[in-house]
């Protein structure tokens, strides 16, 4: 440190209390020989301790508030996403799908027991509208028989127990049965009848007065059962109409029965002349 910065704060003190004599006394102000002193060392400091630039602390200080100012912001943000009613997620069972595009398995067939067959078999009320001999058997009748929308042809062997006469009016029709030919005449279908264990005595199997033409016969308090699905026609390999016909018979009351169980249309049972405890087919 040079003698001049050294004593450099008293030469000021000294060069301002002449300045101030001079005012009150009124004399002219001349430089003092401290002055030339104390600026050519101000000079020499100044270039041996150049000034350091300041750093932009001010725009950083500035930045802060901004910073500030966004945090309420994202407070607000946070606070709708809460209020915002989450999605409801969806079951499991939903969720989950058979790998691979495989369909599920389907449900396994509804045990019904004795009527597992029998509601496959489609029984209907027909009607006889016409009704002819055939030309080249003396035990086929050749029939056109209405079961509800549907003119049906159907041959029966009946000549020899059921005199033309009485061939007429309802009828009850197994209308799923495989088509065949009988004696060269294709026939749909198959007219039930009961008949007596030698079979020598046949009769038709009469619907209820007052059943609906095409209606299907029905078990008496298993209705329910019987859907509109049904084989459009028995597969023969199944032997389904096997099974079923052994246990379709009148009862005591000549009334048709499967199992026991009484058959009937809206209107009532489907009933013989004469025939009790005999069998249908």
């Amino acid at each position: 440190m040079s003698t001049i910065s050294q004593f450099k704060p008293t030469l000021i003190k000294l060069e301002t209390i002449i300045h101030q004599l001079e005012k009150s006394l009124g004399v002219e102000h001349k430089p003092s020989p401290f002055a030339e002193f104390i600026q050519l060392n101000t000079k020499q400091e100044n270039e041996a301790n150049p000034k350091v630039e300041q750093k932009a602390e001010p725009q950083q200080q500035k930045e802060q508030p901004e910073k500030k100012a966004e945090q309420p912001q994202k407070k607000e943000q946070t606070e709708q996403k809460e209020k915002q009613p989450q999605k409801e997620k969806k079951p499991q069972q939903q969720q989950q799908q058979p790998q691979g595009g495989k369909k599920a398995p389907a449900p396994a067939p509804q045990d019904l027991g004795p009527f597992t067959d029998f509601v496959n078999v489609d029984i209907r009320v027909g009607e006889l509208k016409k009704v002819w001999k055939h030309e080249e058997s003396d035990k086929l009748y050749c029939e056109e028989i209405d079961i509800g929308g549907e003119i049906r042809q159907i041959a029966s062997g009946l000549q020899q127990f059921v005199p033309i006469e009485e061939m007429t009016g309802q009828v009850l029709v197994l209308v799923n049965l495989k088509g065949r030919k009988l004696a060269g005449f294709m026939s749909n279908g198959m007219v039930l009848c009961a008949s007596d264990a030698t079979h020598t005595k046949v009769e038709l199997m009469r619907p209820a007065p007052g059943s609906k033409v095409g209606e299907r016969v029905k078990v008496q308090g298993n209705e329910a059962i019987f859907k509109d699905e049904r084989e459009e026609v028995l597969n023969p390999k199944k032997g389904q109409w096997e099974k079923v016909a052994p246990l379709l018979k009148t009862n005591g009351n000549l009334q048709a029965v499967f199992d026991g169980h009484l058959l009937t249309t809206s209107q009532g049972p489907i009933v013989s002349k004469t025939l009790a405890n005999s069998n249908i087919s």
